[in-house]
């Protein structure tokens, strides 16, 4: 398994093609969500306020998958980024998809072919060859901080002197003390994350190709990871991650989010 870390929050943008728009003065654009193989499935996904039902186009050994859009009505809310990655995961869910950012727009089908030249989709479609067969399935865990601070009480003596001091200090003695202890318990909080990466990850890793870790930014976060697991085997994945989840009950709370379009792993060459 491949084991990288990543940027916090810092999904790959795919391929690179046309750049990002939000909003155009009026009239009807091309929205762009991804680049499939010709011949892909495209998803039910009801369409929205000014977006057309989907469509492919085919650019020989590729396509890419669009709606027409009316530029007046699309103006990037939530709802429109979460019918976004409905699609894209609903793609991915039997199809190999490479994501495109959201609110991608280009003006007409000739636009798509310049964006998307000739020479490029070999490339292309080597990466969606790459990808046949596998999903995205991102890991969430956070620590139950009291169930934490409750071990490292136990285990530490210094953070249990400290706490058990800071009952008896004056008001003016205990900013430092505090100080003191928050060092402690963000340096425990660190030993045990390191530790239970560790066991989490390699209790997964029959079943992941690859992985990439972001940066948690928060004392009581664990992990936060994006998996490439093959679509046959994603149950499975699931299954193992239940089960450690049931032996971590009350300590780590994990949250699974997946099958999904392979947002971390595109858009690297």
């Amino acid at each position: 398994m491949n084991r990288r870390r990543a940027v916090p929050g810092a999904a790959s943008p795919g391929p690179s093609g046309p750049e990002t728009t939000y909003r155009c003065g009026g009239g009807s654009v091309l929205y762009l969500y991804g680049l499939v193989l010709p011949g892909t499935d495209v998803p039910d996904v009801p369409a929205g306020p000014g977006i057309s039902d989907m469509r492919l186009i085919g650019l020989g050994e590729v396509a890419v998958l669009v709606s027409d859009v009316d530029t007046d009505e699309f103006v990037g809310t939530p709802s429109e980024i979460r019918r976004h990655v409905a699609v894209l995961d609903g793609v991915a869910a039997d199809h190999p998809v490479l994501p495109m950012r959201f609110g991608t727009v280009v003006p007409d089908e000739t636009a798509v072919e310049e964006a998307f030249p000739i020479e490029r989709r070999g490339a292309i479609a080597d990466d969606l060859d790459r990808l046949g067969g596998l999903v995205q399935l991102t890991v969430r865990a956070r620590y139950v901080q009291d169930a934490v601070l409750a071990e490292l009480v136990a285990e530490d003596v210094k953070i249990a002197r400290l706490r058990e001091t800071l009952r008896h200090l004056p008001p003016h003695a205990l900013r430092d003390a505090r100080i003191r202890l928050g060092e402690l318990v963000v340096r425990g909080f660190a030993r045990k994350r390191a530790h239970d990466i560790d066991v989490v990850l390699d209790e997964l890793a029959p079943f992941t190709v690859e992985i990439h870790e972001h940066e948690t930014q928060q004392v009581d976060d664990v992990l936060e990871c994006a998996a490439l697991v093959r679509r046959a085997e994603h149950t499975k994945f699931e299954g193992v991650l239940e089960g450690i989840a049931e032996r971590a009950y009350g300590r780590i709370f994990f949250r699974l989010v997946g099958p999904q379009a392979p947002y971390d792993f595109v858009g690297e060459r």
